[in-house]
């Protein structure tokens, strides 16, 4: 066997196996999907849920396809990678809504920061779309994949996932920034649960798009797609499961004796116990409010 074909069976190996990893992702949380999420109405936070979890299922499927079946019998398969890609972007971008979400929660709902972050994820997309298209233009690579049918990209790939980067470390200093000057020396299961669940979510991803780097400049073609899969699967699942560990944890906590049972900051010097407890009753209304989170 080829060096080629060890290269491709392998990235079929890696989409398979994300693609189980959705479905049994799934199959586990879909309990807490009818408990927490159906029945609810239809806003921001549902709609964009809902595209993150099922678009990424279609993005993966169809992946799937492309990485195990033969397609060398097709002329052209422009059609089925548009749609594809198309799938993949919505459901990343989808999965980062869920986090601008909390953030915006996180941050007593600031709506210039909310403003702001939106603008930033726009210059993103923009951005790595742009300037991969250029960069195609201008320095084209040689490859065999004429007709679309090959499970393989071009190391420009690697420009998407810089600009995703740059985004979620933008998120993860303003978490970091705000547990370190607002939330520190908090006791509640709400505010461990969100910074927890943050903390190890886009270090996942941040990972994997590094990986995705690795592999777009670095090994041959056959693995370029190796990470194709697996990426889209951890956004999917891990901002899914966010959302629902927020909702799980703001249901377990009573509203009654939350901010003073379960809550509590050191008072800062000339600060009183009172105002601290005022303070952290607003964060529980503000991450409350709308089911934002």
């Amino acid at each position: 066997m080829s060096a080629t074909s060890v290269g491709f069976q392998t990235t079929q190996y890696f989409t398979v196996g994300a693609m189980a990893v959705a479905i049994f992702d799934y199959c586990l949380t879909i309990s807490q999907e009818i408990q927490l999420i159906w029945g609810r109405r239809w806003d921001a936070t549902r709609v964009t849920f809902t595209l993150a979890r099922y678009v990424t299922l279609a993005g993966a499927a169809m992946t799937t396809y492309a990485a195990v079946v033969d397609r060398s019998k097709y002329t052209s398969c422009a059609t089925f990678n548009n749609v594809s890609y198309a799938s993949h972007l919505i459901s990343i971008i989808a999965a980062e809504g869920l986090l601008i979400f909390r953030t915006f929660a996180f941050w007593h709902q600031n709506k210039k920061l909310l403003a702001w972050l939106l603008v930033l994820a726009a210059i993103c997309i923009a951005g790595s779309v742009g300037v991969t298209k250029v960069v195609n233009i201008l320095h084209p690579a040689p490859t065999m994949n004429t007709t679309g049918c090959v499970f393989a990209s071009g190391k420009s790939s690697a420009i998407q996932y810089c600009f995703l980067i740059l985004y979620e470390l933008v998120l993860m200093v303003l978490m970091i920034h705000k547990i370190l000057n607002f939330y520190e020396g908090a006791r509640s299961r709400i505010i461990t649960t969100l910074y927890r669940d943050g903390m190890i979510y886009m270090t996942c991803i941040i990972m994997a798009s590094i990986m995705n780097i690795f592999v777009a400049l670095v090994v041959p073609v056959a693995y370029t797609d190796i990470m194709d899969a697996p990426q889209l699967v951890i956004h999917g699942v891990l901002a899914s499961r966010i959302l629902f560990h927020l909702r799980q944890s703001r249901r377990s906590e009573s509203p009654n004796i939350f901010p003073l049972a379960d809550m509590y900051r050191t008072p800062d010097a000339g600060e009183t116990t009172t105002g601290s407890y005022t303070t952290f009753v607003s964060v529980h209304k503000d991450i409350s409010a709308g089911d934002s989170c």
